[in-house]
């Protein structure tokens, strides 16, 4: 894992959920947890992570989730033309 500079940490009043971002990525994937999404690139790479529904947690609750590269699909599949 290369070493990081720099965290950016977004917290989501409205929606209450957290964003945890250490470099750019594609888009967040679900994990095991509803709860836990993680950014990956576009080469499957944790880039970050977003906790969802803060609200619902008890105070003191511990989120305790392992954070797993996914593979992501080499590209998608394009719809047929229109004939």
């Amino acid at each position: 894992m290369e070493q990081i500079d720099r965290v950016n940490v977004w917290f989501d009043k409205a929606w209450y959920h957290l964003d945890v971002v250490w470099s750019p990525g594609r888009r967040f994937t679900p994990t095991e947890n509803d709860d836990v999404w993680v950014l990956v690139d576009q080469d499957g790479n944790i880039t970050g992570f977003k906790v969802w529904g803060l609200n619902k947690f008890k105070d003191g609750a511990i989120v305790n989730q392992e954070l797993t590269p996914v593979e992501l699909p080499q590209s998608a599949p394009q719809p047929a033309a229109a004939t």
